[in-house]
């Protein structure tokens, strides 16, 4: 009784799909955030709190981090503790780390590329985690592709630094 070859095929260890999990991520997150950002002449608008709430706090945090202003922001409600204030929302981030080289002009205009980013970070972590559990990288795959575009990432674009837990949630369940 001899193996046929697709249970030799079985056997064999299967190549880990860790970088192609993150580029379809990124080429698909791509695929639907281009467009909108093409048609908002290179910002990515959100209506709601994105455009007036997340995308100035952003700016007003990279400007203070720029000029070494991070211990009070008078900007902040009547003026507030800055590393206090904004430690939930961008300090703990380092995709907010990222756009400190870039110029204070450019933070709208780097939103929609951060978000592309998170979202295939999002399927390379969660890929990480159910690859534990799965028969093969292809299940891990989709799995993870599921979900980084699942409906609680899609939907909560507009609060920005949700997609940062949706990154890390995998990782601390490894």
């Amino acid at each position: 009784m001899g193996f046929s070859r697709a249970k030799l095929t079985a056997l064999r260890p299967q190549k880990e799909k860790y970088l192609s999990t993150f580029i379809i991520a990124l080429v698909t997150a791509a695929a639907l955030f281009v467009p909108y950002i093409i048609l908002g002449e290179g910002y990515f608008t959100f209506y709601g709190d994105f455009n007036v709430q997340q995308i100035p706090f952003y700016q007003q945090c990279h400007k203070a981090v720029r000029e070494g202003n991070i211990f009070w922001s008078w900007t902040t409600d009547l003026g507030a503790d800055f590393v206090g204030s904004y430690s939930f929302y961008l300090l703990g981030s380092p995709f907010f780390w990222l756009t400190i080289p870039f110029p204070n002009w450019m933070v709208p205009y780097l939103m929609g590329p951060l978000l592309i980013l998170k979202f295939a970070c999002a399927a390379f972590t969660s890929y990480c985690y159910i690859r534990r559990f799965t028969r093969t990288p292809g299940a891990a795959r989709l799995g993870a592709l599921l979900y980084a575009f699942s409906g609680f990432s899609v939907y909560n674009i507009f609060f920005n630094h949700f997609h940062e837990a949706i990154i890390v949630f995998p990782l601390l369940l490894l």
